[in-house]
């Protein structure tokens, strides 16, 4: 059920005790399989690669638009030439829900194209991710680096994200679902939402 879930470019984060030491791996989804997830490995994390031999057990994050799925899990394919292969079994899953706010935002938006930067303006935004429209046609299921100008931040917010097409009726409506983005900046996002909502709930009464 969870694999319509689990999608090409979502951040994976692998836990794994070493001895005494527990390491914490951010990787990336290549190519998702029913049962296996091949994942990017991190250059920096080369000192971990020898230890992660075949059918050694890891714990692995995936971050994915609606929650968390947590999955106990056994390494495939060892580290090789920035690649791995994890296995899973589909019973072992766990979906933690996130809860973001979700609100409405006319904020500047610019995505990274091929052909140079698209500028537009998001329609709505939560921790998770951004709903906007473009003019310029997007490939769905790509990675797209983007920066977000909010209204009351010195700095643009840069990530990465998947992007999704959610609405069939309205053809140039997107949403990217954020797979890379620091954490500080993630909760300048969700301040932005908590504050908006307490202006919504102020001027309804």
């Amino acid at each position: 059920m969870t694999n319509t879930l689990i999608k090409k470019g979502q951040k994976v984060q692998i836990r794994v005790k070493i001895g005494r030491k527990k390491h914490i791996i951010d990787t990336y989804i290549i190519e998702p399989e029913p049962d296996r997830l091949n994942l990017s490995f991190p250059e920096s994390q080369n000192d971990v690669a020898p230890f992660l031999i075949e059918g050694v057990e890891i714990k692995a994050f995936i971050y994915t638009y609606t929650g968390i799925i947590i999955i106990d899990s056994i390494v495939y394919d060892s580290p090789y030439k920035g690649q791995f292969v994890i296995e899973y079994n589909n019973n072992q899953q766990i979906i933690q829900r996130r809860k973001y706010i979700r609100v409405p935002c006319k904020d500047d938006l610019f995505i990274q194209d091929e052909d140079g930067n698209i500028k537009t303006q998001a329609i709505d935004i939560s921790g998770g991710g951004i709903r906007f429209n473009s003019d310029t046609p997007l490939t769905i299921n790509n990675i797209y680096q983007v920066q977000l100008r909010l209204n009351y931040c010195k700095q643009m917010i840069k990530a990465e994200g998947l992007i999704h097409k959610k609405n069939f009726y309205q053809p140039n409506e997107y949403v990217l679902e954020f797979t890379n983005i620091d954490e500080k900046d993630r909760d300048k996002i969700i301040q932005k939402c908590k504050e908006s909502q307490k202006k919504q709930r102020k001027t309804s009464f």
